[in-house]
């Protein structure tokens, strides 16, 4: 039987700037987000075999631990599944696989940061490579909006300009340096979307991301323009003045430790700190990667190691990772095949 094992690597997002602004016509809201991939990766192994029925087998390679591992879906409903089968229907003569798919998840579950968006376009790309390149770019992008809005960008990559649902997505934008960051998430946390745009509906008065930047700074430019003209001259301080997140106002006064974890990495010298998409996952940005590292070292110190001493028993603990933006979406690193 002839096998062919793709590796590919899926990048977790960042939201730097997320608005939302108002309904569509399909009852989805409308966004306007400023997204970065970042070198926090999963790292997907599919292997394929002709087979006479048609199967697909997915399975988690390193420890998740139980809390995490309860919350990823392995069967039929998993976004991997439904790029795949998405994809045989897509194609002009798709043929009978067993399809076993082999994940090293390192982007946490529930977090925020597009893991199964990631997945879903690593999926996709590994089906493509298999098949030859069928379809094409812009026909990936269409099957990937199809999946979730995140994909077409997870497929994408860099530092891009999303609306709509997120999911109609700018060309490239250019950025002079990567950006160094700290992520924090409380582990056994994760926040259901539909509850943060239900909470965001019914909130009288948001005081909008856009609206911030023109009172602030006396510019009617988009926050997601804003920022992106900042970040391709090398200006950091300046690009960090249109930075945030419409959902915050919704999210802090239900969620405390959301808002500490922001305000100690302030008060601990992050130049700037929010989180992204509907969270619960919290950025801190840096002047560089040396500095990254010590804020990750100095917020362990003076937030997690404080809490957990004070509520042994209460204490949630909170994952941390030293981060870089990236100019890939999900890559085909390596094509094995054997007889």
């Amino acid at each position: 039987m002839n096998k062919t094992s793709i590796e590919v690597t899926a990048p977790a997002k960042l939201n730097l700037t997320f608005e939302v602004l108002g309904l569509l016509d399909d009852g989805y809201h409308e966004v306007r987000s400023l997204m970065a991939a970042i070198d926090l990766s999963d790292t997907l192994t599919f292997t394929f075999a002709p087979n006479r029925e048609p199967a697909i087998n997915i399975a988690i390679a390193n420890n998740l631990g139980a809390i995490q591992k309860d919350s990823f879906p392995l069967g039929s409903d998993n976004l991997i599944a439904k790029a795949i089968r998405l994809y045989l229907s897509a194609i002009e003569k798709p043929i009978s696989l067993k399809i076993d798919v082999s994940i090293v998840k390192k982007i946490p579950i529930g977090a925020g940061m597009a893991g199964g968006s990631a997945n879903a376009a690593a999926a996709l790309l590994a089906m493509n490579q298999y098949f030859k390149g069928e379809l094409a770019w812009a026909q990936l992008l269409e099957l990937g909006a199809k999946l979730g809005a995140d994909v077409p960008f997870c497929l994408s990559g860099g530092l891009r300009v999303g609306t709509g649902r997120g999911d109609i997505l700018s060309d490239k934008l250019s950025s002079e340096n990567s950006l160094a960051l700290v992520i924090a998430k409380p582990r056994n946390l994760s926040i259901a979307t539909p509850w943060v745009y239900g909470a965001f509906d019914e909130c009288p008065e948001i005081f909008h991301l856009a609206e911030k930047l023109r009172d602030r700074y006396m510019t009617d430019t988009l926050p997601c323009d804003f920022a992106s003209q900042s970040l391709a001259q090398g200006n950091l301080v300046e690009a960090l003045k249109a930075f945030g997140n419409d959902f915050e106002q919704v999210v802090f006064p239900h969620y405390q430790e959301l808002k500490d974890i922001k305000q100690t990495f302030i008060k601990l010298g992050a130049m700037g700190c929010h989180m992204t998409g509907s969270g619960p996952t919290i950025f801190a940005v840096t002047a560089d990667k040396e500095a990254a590292e010590k804020l990750k070292s100095d917020f362990y110190e003076n937030y997690c190691q404080v809490n957990e001493i004070a509520c042994a028993t209460k204490y949630d603990p909170i994952d941390l990772w030293v981060v870089s933006t990236i100019e890939c979406g999900a890559q085909v690193l390596e094509v094995k095949s054997e007889s």
